[in-house]
């Protein structure tokens, strides 16, 4: 007798394979009884469709920008090859599509589209950021307070809502200029060259912030988890002293802790 985890591995296996009649879709076919005038094989490609096409709807609500860049057809035939290699591992949908960028990096048919892959992490990002927790403001006061001696044990925190991105094009201008309530000019050059972003939430504030080199190369060792101390000593971090406070101000460090 087949046991109920097998059958849940069958039913898998034959939902995530290529293509109407291969050996897996075969296999659970012979324990489905047909019904209502579908065979087993027709009841199973029902299920494969629905599964397959909410989690294809799933990725065009996160990656609205890509789906435009495009279109509907492309998109979806796209998402469906990544959902095949990709079945999702959560019970929340908003959890669905994290490697999308690097699976489109190696998708062939969007070669072409060269800047394709880092839109889509881009807007992978921003949906995190948008979903993640509040939080307060950086303790300026307690910052303060802290004693010159243990100044070179402090680990500085990007919000939590927080993440960096570094592209070889201008993808914050591709995403910008797709949004429904643009009217600036909608020319971006490609051509303008290497971006650094953070992505990030305030409140109800959503921010895609361009980096120049030093602010990347400090919000980097602290997202690494460097101290002040080991930041200090970097090359290319001599003006600490104006960067840091610039940082601060700009809300991209939102915490520190003191380590042991």
């Amino acid at each position: 007798m087949t046991s109920l985890q097998d059958m849940q591995r069958m039913v898998h296996d034959a939902v995530f394979e290529t293509g109407p009649d291969g050996p897996a879709l075969a296999a659970i076919s012979e324990h489905i009884e047909p019904s209502d005038g579908f065979t087993a094989a027709e009841h199973l490609l029902i299920y494969r469709r629905a599964i397959l096409g909410t989690l294809v709807r799933a990725l065009g609500a996160i990656h609205p920008v890509c789906k435009r860049l495009v279109g509907e057809e492309f998109f979806d035939a796209m998402g469906r090859v990544y959902a095949r290699q990709t079945p999702s591992e959560s019970p929340d949908l908003g959890d669905y599509g994290e490697n999308f960028g690097d699976f489109i990096a190696g998708f062939e048919p969007a070669a072409e589209l060269i800047y394709l892959a880092d839109v889509a992490r881009l807007e992978w990002l921003w949906h995190r950021a948008f979903h993640a927790p509040d939080e307060d403001s950086i303790d300026v006061a307690a910052l303060g307070a802290v004693a010159e001696a243990d100044m070179g044990n402090i680990v500085f925190k990007l919000p939590i809502s927080a993440n960096l991105l570094v592209s070889d094009y201008p993808v914050h201008r591709i995403w910008q200029v797709n949004q429904d309530d643009w009217t600036g000019d909608q020319a971006v050059n490609l051509d303008e060259g290497r971006v650094r972003l953070i992505v990030w939430r305030r409140g109800h504030e959503m921010h895609i912030d361009e980096l120049d080199a030093v602010a990347w190369s400090l919000l980097s060792r602290i997202n690494a988890g460097q101290t002040l101390g080991e930041i200090g000593t970097a090359e290319g971090l001599d003006n600490l002293d104006e960067i840091l406070p610039h940082c601060v101000q700009n809300g991209w460090i939102a915490g520190f802790a003191l380590q042991a």
